[in-house]
């Protein structure tokens, strides 16, 4: 009996590994390549001019790199950010398949893969997409941001540049 164990604990833990790398694919692929390919239209038009043409800033965070991924832990967080404060000249005023559409650019940007389901706004599959996760199964095609050793820490909540105009309420 002594020997059991081990054996059943080593087998639990290969199944499992087993799965988890199973779910890491079918995790990244949670957009498809026409809504990347409209996002990146749609980023040039309303967030380039702040983010950059290759979403390293300069007058705004930049939006690849481990960092941004970092600061939502799904993409609904993220989503729920850019739909409310996004743009800063016109916060929330896009249509909800602008900012989708954008959320894809950013996730492929960092490292996911397109796959045949369309990523939309619902908040409950929003939530299950774990960023980290997606982008890390994507990682390899996305390129880190420049690390910046003498700025200061960032803030615990992203802050939005709205040029002093206040965000829609989220009420």
């Amino acid at each position: 009996m002594k020997n059991t164990s081990p054996r059943l604990a080593l087998g639990m833990a290969v199944a499992l590994s087993g799965m988890l790398m199973a779910a890491a694919p079918a995790q990244a692929q949670v957009f498809t390549q026409a809504q990347a390919d409209q996002g990146q239209k749609d980023y040039d038009g309303q967030c380039a001019m702040c983010h950059g043409a290759e979403l390293l800033g300069p007058d705004a965070p930049a939006l690849v790199g481990t960092e941004v991924m970092h600061n939502f832990s799904t993409a609904a967080g993220l989503y729920d950010y850019i739909s409310i404060a996004m743009p800063p000249q016109a916060p929330g005023l896009l249509d909800e398949e602008v900012y989708v559409n954008i959320l894809a650019y950013i996730l492929e940007s960092n490292g996911a893969q397109a796959g045949d389901t369309p990523l939309d706004a619902d908040p409950v599959k929003l939530a299950a997409i774990d960023l980290a996760a997606v982008t890390a199964a994507g990682a390899g095609a996305a390129t880190d941001a420049p690390a910046e050793t003498d700025a200061a820490p960032a803030p615990a909540v992203p802050q939005a540049y709205t040029w002093g105009k206040t965000l829609p309420s989220i009420k």
